[in-house]
């Protein structure tokens, strides 16, 4: 099967039923005769701009995130109300707490913003670290994440 109806499949999957792990998308996949990968699955999740939102049944779900005509700020502003939980400053790093599932689509727009002030980040299921050079640096970012958390479009 081409990527292209791979990924078709997984929209329609996350569209038409609530979907909360990988695993379960894998299985799904599986059972419509889809073999992929645990990597090729997490590529398109984030190929896809999925994300994790709460779900009706009180866990969450992936859910197809569509802000694709905003800029890379814009996004990360919005990702960052939608999905942050809290962000703390610890000497030359900042730790940022998502929703679960979550963490990847900020180290992802992080990663793709060209800020001097970060040196890395790493991102776990529902924590990024983010980290600079020094403290100075770090408290930047801290005020351009919470300024940002909290700016309306």
């Amino acid at each position: 099967m081409k990527k292209s109806e791979r990924q078709m499949m997984i929209k329609q999957m996350v569209l038409n039923e609530e979907i909360g792990t990988q695993d379960e998308l894998l299985n799904k996949l599986k059972n419509k005769g889809i073999d992929a990968t645990q990597a090729t699955i997490s590529r398109d999740i984030k190929e896809l701009n999925l994300v994790k939102t709460p779900s009706v049944k009180g866990g969450t779900k992936y859910t197809i995130y569509q802000n694709n005509q905003l800029t890379i700020e814009d996004k990360l502003s919005s990702t960052l109300r939608e999905v942050v939980d809290n962000i703390t400053q610890v000497q030359f790093m900042n730790v940022v707490k998502t929703i679960p599932g979550n963490a990847h689509v900020i180290g992802a727009l992080m990663d793709d913003i060209p800020f001097t002030e970060v040196v890395g980040t790493v991102a776990g299921n529902d924590t990024i670290m983010i980290i600079s050079k020094n403290e100075y640096e770090a408290t930047k970012m801290y005020n351009y994440l919470t300024d940002r958390m909290h700016k309306t479009l």
